[in-house]
């Protein structure tokens, strides 16, 4: 249920939300603005919602291999009420209400986890708990309506949904080539080695539990800010809290590769020890996530270089983690990754530099980030070394 709802939503809410928060302008008085954003993502969820009515069968074929998925009518209610909840959290950061995040994070996560825990604790179905989920979603949907009456005039804006949709399209689309990384590796693996080994790559095949978390915020956090149209101010400020988060971020790197193959075992089992040197590649994505020059190309409204980008990383990807897989096996595709993901880095932050002439050095410590490469990556060589 939660995999059909991320497949059929992740790439499109993201390029709506990220859209919406470089478009946002603080106004005196109630604008409809949010209103408009909110008829925008109801229109696309209408559409994936028929979508998946109609083409249920082709679906289920699909992610089951003909097989029934249990609930499957239960899981396309809950994308209709849960999707547009999604404004939530983007509605109270553009109204730099950031404590309400934190409530509304707290509260309505915990009592998440209690409707979905609670029935199977007591003794019920899962079935009760897809319910709680249903259930959640539609205190969310009641706390969207409320921000809306208090924040935003019910008027349709044509103008202003047009100026949205082509803002969102480029980003949906490269969101969607970037999701897509995870499945093609999959997909890479999974027809070139038995299923045993593609169990241990993909347990293998993560990031630092909450590096992607923590950069994806600070980036949708830091979005909002070029709307000042002070550029230089905001270039410096994306500096200053990219730096503080390398210094909380690479040190926890560090401790987790030098610890990896005594911890894969224990949190796993001894058959995914070989996944530790998988998950010890993917540690090296925290060097390109630490640089934000899609945050200003979002902030800027440039997200056509942002697409092509994404659609030059999945080549990239295929043709490096086919290659390396010839010499080093399911290491090589995890290295594959990181070399897309770091050209795909590359491309933007030679667009900045060539065509927006914004430095490198203007939006990220090149030194800190150097320093803490360099130890990163020697630790890595020291480590595969010493454990081969």
């Amino acid at each position: 249920m939660m995999l059909l709802s991320g497949t059929f939503t992740f790439f499109w809410i993201s390029g709506l939300m990220n859209s919406m928060l470089s478009l946002f302008r603080m106004e005196i008085g109630k604008t409809s603005f949010f209103f408009n954003s909110f008829l925008l993502v109801c229109l696309f969820n209408v559409i994936i919602i028929f979508l998946g009515i109609a083409f249920k069968s082709e679906i289920i074929n699909w992610f089951s291999k003909g097989k029934d998925i249990p609930y499957y009518n239960l899981a396309i209610i809950y994308i209709f009420l849960n999707t547009p909840t999604f404004l939530n959290e983007h509605i109270f950061l553009l109204r730099k209400e950031s404590k309400k995040i934190i409530s509304y994070g707290i509260i309505v996560y915990s009592l998440q986890v209690l409707f979905v825990v609670a029935p199977i604790f007591f003794g019920y179905s899962i079935e009760m708990s897809l319910f709680g989920l249903i259930g959640i979603a539609i205190i969310k949907l009641l706390i969207l309506a409320s921000l809306l009456f208090r924040n935003s005039l019910f008027q349709i804006n044509f103008e202003q949904i047009k100026s949205h949709l082509y803002l969102a399209f480029p980003l949906m689309i490269s969101t969607l080539f970037s999701g897509s990384a995870d499945y093609i590796d999959g997909i890479i693996v999974s027809k070139n080695f038995p299923p045993n080994v593609f169990a241990i790559f993909r347990f293998g095949a993560r990031e630092l539990p909450f590096t992607l978390l923590m950069a994806n915020a600070m980036s949708v956090a830091l979005v909002p800010i070029f709307s000042s149209g002070e550029l230089k101010n905001s270039l410096s400020e994306i500096k200053r809290r990219s730096t503080r988060l390398m210094h909380i971020l690479f040190p926890i790197t560090f401790v987790l590769l030098l610890t990896s193959k005594w911890i894969y075992p224990i949190v796993f089992n001894s058959q995914f020890i070989d996944s530790a040197r998988v998950f010890n590649v993917f540690l090296l994505l925290i060097i390109s996530r630490m640089v934000f020059p899609q945050t200003i190309l979002i902030g800027l409204r440039k997200t056509r270089i942002i697409m092509l980008a994404a659609f030059l990383e999945i080549i990239i990807n295929v043709s490096f983690s086919l290659f390396f897989l010839q010499y080093f096996g399911i290491i090589g595709v995890a290295m594959g990754t990181v070399v897309a993901y770091f050209s795909e880095k590359l491309i933007l932050l030679l667009y900045n530099y060539y065509f927006l002439k914004i430095k490198p050095s203007e939006y990220f410590s090149i030194s800190v980030l150097s320093i803490y490469s360099m130890i990163l990556i020697a630790c890595y060589f020291f480590i595969e070394v010493f454990n081969h």
